[in-house]
């Protein structure tokens, strides 16, 4: 009673406190005050089954527009939603009816942003009798076919972690092939036919990429494999290519299967992707039952880490932050020792590996015992870690749809055939073109720069007045006098008259008349002169060649006496400045040597300086320590003690582009005060000056330089470039990939024609300058002849595969990870070798189905939003995904355009960053990047905008046992919404602690506020789990405390996509078992089939994303799905791996295109409609 008092008093003075100085804590304008409108029907028993079917379609009048078609269906805000015969097929439950309440105010909402809801164009109805369903609904439709496909692989998997593994082999074969141990007997066997394997593949890098040995265990016996260069005691070799008889087999005995081919087999490995890379069978066109397990993936998914901590794991030396240590002990880096130590408390042993790292052959026939030791403990060490891994994550990825998209990821193939060594071909023939043309143009422009020494010039050179123009002199030897007189007389003489004898001689044996006269008319470059003098010599007999060579003997006779004074050991290239001297090379075997600046790249650091770059019209500079940038000039004046090279600042103020700001006048005293006063400045008089001299700068320069604090002799300002990732990072090379589109907006600029023209090499050569190493780096196999359908045997083209190493869960989001082909970009015409892609060919007699899923992250986030609503495009997000028109510009990506008064592709690039949780200030940079004339506060002006139109304000709402201190009137009708400093301000005044005055923080008022609402409700719950399949967050970001907040709202779409592509995956496995899935790039999948079932796969693929859809959709509550969502855009049916099918892949590599160049016609886009129309019958319904 007494505490109950208490609280009402207090309750009192606060809110006698609150009323008197409301103005000066909580500003008014910052505090919204909600009074909630009672609804006049409120009390009014709205019972459903007697409203009228008249009052329906009155209400269906007022919200939507009506069709005549029995199928055509709308929902509340005039989304379209599935045809009738879809949706009674899909969803067996009726769907629940929304709140009106919820309605109006959607639909108030949408009108709010400028969305006329009732305007919106409709697509013509489907008509489709689906597969039968393997459930009830389409929920336990996808649990049944993923317990189905991943149930026997799973069984397999618990029984070889759950076994004890037998004794490893005291000595092992070195017979070539695979060798069985048993106990204590061995024997030699075809491959190994357990079902359930451990398996790991050792390589000599040094040899190449030939497999050198390999061990695997089962439950019952030990095998080892040996290549046939080690059985055979073979010296040391190095393997350009791999063989197929040089890899592993695992079903068969080289040529025919050892058992049943389909039956159910699974191989276990640590990073299984480059092992399996090393299988034979794995090569073939048409897959076995053979599935892959990657403990490292499993590892990521459980304990998976961020780039942060990644670094964090990696500074062993350092102590890591008391912050970190919760996380530490339940995470790791990704190699098998670090994993065994996590789970199995023991680092495992890798020193032996440097053998296979930096060794040969040789090596390995010494250590040969002790080698296989390694691999077979590595075998143990992976069996270990799945001991303990495996429970962790069946319990973490409960639902069976995630095993078996992953063990569907880990078979991806890639079909090629001859056209590939074509591609490598032409790109490193165009490659060297271009890169030698460049060097020619940069060597020309060097010369041009070196002759500024001859007049001192380069003193006043904007560009090369800070290079190190020192010079090596000709130290010539002194000759003896007296030796001088006599070697002066008759000796000279006789010696230069032996020699000129001598030449005679040789040319009296030469037959001038029967040399070829060349034809001068073809040598356009050279001039007349030169040719009259050619012409001469050719038309003159040979006693006038005679006379002429006297002629100049005797006028070059002071050239011989010169050699005498030269030194035995002379400097290179005396007289040349030192920055000249790095460019040119010493003749040597060499036999493409040529004099000159030939040592020279784009990628060096003169290279800027000879092209004579420019970023906003300032002259580029570098400082070692800031990397590149440009000097600002502030002064007419350098400081009286600057040094030499001197900045040429009257040339540089002449350059500048901007008005130059008014010439400081110094007083004398105040000039001349000694520096030492300046250093005896106070810390915050020191930080006011820097503060000020920024200032100035930026009221000088508006530009998207980096301020640097740097000031060069006392005159200018030092700016650095921009870097993409932010300003506390440094430009090393601004001929780099991200600056070359900076010359299209002539941000970055250079003089001169030639200078462009290597700016457009550049260009051209980025892409295989940057790809080079990986794409020729792929292990490509060609198959022998039993080995492929019998309409390609003895074909003059060679067919074959690679097996992409994909790591099925590379990154924190469980997204699979490759490095050359899942980020391929498309073909582009101006960079060689970016038809790469399209390099990945099928097969005569068959073709690769995929498709590209529409917008699959923003339809992931908008329907998180909608679910809280309980209607689709309930959100002005939803509904902008989901019935946006481009032309309207009310799709998404024109709404943020307006928002933030940028173009709309730029603004498609801000959503999907802000959809994975990128901030305020890295829409900044973006801003900044896409418009280079863009000051910073108009940046940060324009993506605070784009914000608060899009996620809204963040707010604090008060609770409701304490809003009767605030205010004094009914309750119930108002809602009282706070800053979160005035939250803060207002707990602290009561006592109270943030969390017991106020609800958790929402985003209101935002186009997307509900959607990013759902997001951190997912993020910030207390075991963060997908919506979809109820995957769950790595543990070492479970109990964040606050942190990661970004990653973990990254993650809650990202892992939602990874659980999109695990059940189209497995919903595809279920549809068309007879195609073989290629390859995921990220939001595109691609399918091998042959040509018979080309159109029933592109059905199976549809559907796939119907079923898909509707599964996301009913999981997190919403029964319905809209029909613009339902079905692919379009379905490529193509015979390569382009993205798109009329794409012809023009560039300066392949300048003909795929239809010219190689002989590749387009291929073809189906709508739903057309797939239907080619399908004729729905075969998948039989």
């Amino acid at each position: 009673m007494r505490t109950a008092r208490l609280f009402r008093e207090n309750t009192n003075k606060l809110r006698i406190s609150i009323h008197r100085f409301y103005g000066d804590i909580l500003p008014s304008s910052e505090v919204v005050i909600i009074k909630k409108k009672r609804d006049k029907n409120e009390n009014v028993n709205l019972k459903k089954d007697k409203i009228t079917k008249k009052e329906n379609v009155q209400k269906e009048e007022d919200n939507i527009i009506s069709s005549s078609s029995e199928e055509f269906r709308v929902n509340e805000v005039n989304i379209q939603m599935i045809s009738r015969n879809i949706y009674e097929q899909l969803f067996k439950k009726p769907t629940q009816r929304v709140d009106p309440q919820v309605i109006k105010s959607c639909q108030d909402s949408l009108l709010k942003h400028g969305i006329d809801y009732k305007k919106c164009s409709h697509l013509p109805d489907v008509q489709l009798k689906l597969p039968k369903l393997e459930g009830n609904d389409v929920v336990k439709h996808f649990y049944n076919i993923g317990e189905q496909q991943s149930a026997p692989y799973r069984e397999l998997l618990k029984r070889l972690a759950t076994c004890e593994l037998p004794q490893i082999p005291k000595k092992w074969s070195k017979a070539s092939g695979w060798t069985k141990y048993s106990g204590d007997s061995q024997e030699s066997v075809p491959c190994p036919p357990d079902d359930a394997l451990i398996f790991d593949v050792e390589v000599l890098m040094s040899a190449g990429k030939r497999p050198t040995l390999a061990c695997a265990v089962s439950t019952d016996a030990w095998y080892g494999w040996i290549s046939e260069p080690l059985a055979n005691d073979d010296p040391h070799k190095v393997f350009d290519n791999i063989n197929y008889d040089d890899l592993i087999p695992l079903e068969t005995d080289g040529r025919k299967p050892v058992g049943d081919l389909n039956r159910y087999r699974i191989v276990v490995g640590h990073n299984v992707s480059f092992d399996r890379a090393k299988i034979k069978e794995q090569y073939w066109l048409d897959r076995t039952g053979v599935r892959f397990m990657d403990t490292m993936s499993m590892h990521t998914c459980v304990s998976g880490v961020t780039s942060y901590q990644r670094t964090v794991l990696k500074a062993k030396n350092k102590e890591p932050h008391p912050s970190d240590d919760d996380w530490i002990e339940i995470s790791s880096l990704n190699n098998l020792s670090e994993v065994h130590k996590l789970y199995c408390g023991t680092p495992v042993d890798k020193q032996t590996r440097d053998i296979f790292v930096d060794g040969t052959m040789e090596d390995v026939h010494e250590n040969f015992q002790e080698l296989m030791q390694y691999c077979a403990n590595d075998v143990v060490a992976t069996h270990e870690v799945l001991k303990e891994l495996l429970p962790l994550f069946l319990h973490r990825f409960p639902h069976p749809v995630t095993l078996a998209g992953m063990l569907e990821l880990g078979s991806a193939y890639l079909p090629v055939n001859s056209n590939w060594l074509q591609y490598i071909d032409s790109a490193e023939t165009v490659f060297e073109d271009l890169k030698l043309e460049s060097r020619q143009v940069l060597s020309m422009k060097a010369d041009e720069a070196c002759s500024m020494l001859n007049d001192n010039s380069y003193k006043k050179d904007l560009w090369m007045w800070d290079q190190d123009w020192s010079v090596q002199n000709l130290k010539l030897k002194k000759i003896n006098t007296k030796k001088k007189k006599v070697t002066k007389g008759k000796k000279v003489e006789e010696h230069q008259t032996n020699k000129l004898e001598e030449k005679i001689s040789d040319l009296q044996k030469s037959s001038y008349e029967n040399m070829p006269k060349p034809d001068l008319s073809k040598f356009e470059v050279l001039n007349e002169e030169y040719i009259r003098c050619l012409e001469d010599f050719q038309n003159c007999s040979t006693e006038q060649n005679e006379e002429k060579i006297k002629e100049l003997s005797k006028e070059f006779e002071y050239l011989f006496e010169f050699g005498e004074h030269l030194p035995v050991k002379r400097p290179y290239l005396p007289g040349y400045p030192a920055w000249y001297r790095k460019l040119c090379t010493k003749p040597g075997k060499d036999p493409d040597w040529s004099p000159g600046a030939n040592n020279i790249t784009t990628s060096m650091q003169i290279t800027p300086k000879l092209l004579r770059l420019s970023w906003e019209g300032y002259p580029l500079h570098y400082i070692k320590e800031e990397g590149w940038g440009f000097l600002v000039p502030y002064s007419r004046r350098r400081s009286d003690d600057a040094e030499e090279p001197l900045v040429p600042i009257d040339e540089l103020v002449q350059a500048c582009p901007l008005t130059f700001c008014k010439d400081t006048e110094f007083k004398p005293d105040m000039y001349s005060l000694p520096k030492d006063v300046e250093e005896d400045l106070g810390r915050r008089a020191y930080y006011a000056r820097k503060k000020k001299d920024e200032q100035a700068a930026a009221n000088q320069y508006h530009g998207l330089g980096v301020w640097s604090g740097i000031d060069v002799q006392g005159c200018c300002h030092f700016l650095r470039l921009p870097h993409k990732d932010g300003p506390k990072y440094k430009v090393g090379n601004p001929l780099a990939k991200d600056f070359l589109e900076m010359f299209s907006q002539n941000v970055l600029s250079a003089q001169g024609n030639e200078a462009e023209k290597v700016l457009t090499f550049g260009r051209m050569m980025s892409y295989w300058r940057n790809n080079r190493e990986r794409i020729l780096s792929q292990q490509v196999v060609w198959l022998p002849d039993e080995f492929l359908p019998l309409g390609l045997r003895g074909a003059w083209k060679k067919y074959g595969a690679i097996i992409p190493q994909v790591v099925v869960c590379g990154t924190l989001t469980r997204r699979a990870s490759e490095p050359t082909w899942m980020t391929a970009s498309n073909a582009h015409k101006e960079r060689v070798g970016s038809e790469l892609r399209a390099m990945v060919q099928a097969p005569p007699g068959h073709k690769f189905v995929g498709a590209d899923v529409d917008s699959q992250e923003l339809w992931i986030a908008a329907l998180l939003g909608d679910s809280t609503l309980g209607l689709c495009g309930g959100s002005a997000f939803g509904w902008a995904v989901l019935a946006g028109d481009k032309s309207r510009k009310t799709d998404l990506h024109s709404l943020t355009a307006t928002a933030a008064a940028v173009s709309r592709d730029h603004a498609k690039v801000i959503n999907y960053a802000r959809i994975y949780g990128a901030g305020q200030n890295f829409a900044e940079r973006l801003l900044k990047q896409f418009n280079p004339t863009m000051t910073v506060s108009e940046a940060k002006s324009k993506a605070a905008k784009m914000f608060s139109s899009t996620k809204g304000r963040r707010v604090y709402r008060l609770k409701k046992q304490y809003m009767e201190g605030f205010m004094e009137e009914d309750l119930d009708e108002q809602v009282v919404e706070m800053t979160s400093y005035q939250a803060m301000r207002l707990a602290k005044i009561s006592g109270k602690k943030l969390d017991d005055m106020f609800e958790k923080p929402k985003w209101v008022r935002g186009t997307e506020s509900d959607m990013f609402n759902k997001l951190e409700e997912i993020a910030d719950s207390e075991g963060p789990s997908t919506a979809f399949l109820s995957g769950r967050l790595s543990r070492a970001l479970e109990h964040a405390q606050g942190r990661w907040g970004g990653t973990r709202l990254n993650w809650a779409v990202q892992s939602a996509a990874a659980d999109f592509l695990h059940l189209m995956l497995a919903s595809m496995a279920h549809l068309a078992p007879k195609a073989r899935f290629c390859l995921s790039f990220h939001d595109e999948v691609r399918y091998l089939v042959s040509d018979e079932y080309k159109y029933e796969t592109a059905l199976a693929l549809q559907i796939t994303n119907l079923l898909t859809r509707a599964f996301c959709s009913q999981r997190v509550g919403i029964n319905d799905l809209p029909l613009s969502v339902a079905f692919f855009t379009a379905v490529e049916v193509d015979q390569v791996l382009r993205k798109e099918s009329n794409l012809n892949c023009t560039t300066p590599s392949n300048p003909h295109g795929l239809d010219k160049g190689y002989g590749i016609p387009n291929g073809e886009s189906l709508n739903i409609f057309e797939v239907l129309d080619k399908c004729k019958l729905n075969k998948l319904d039989e």
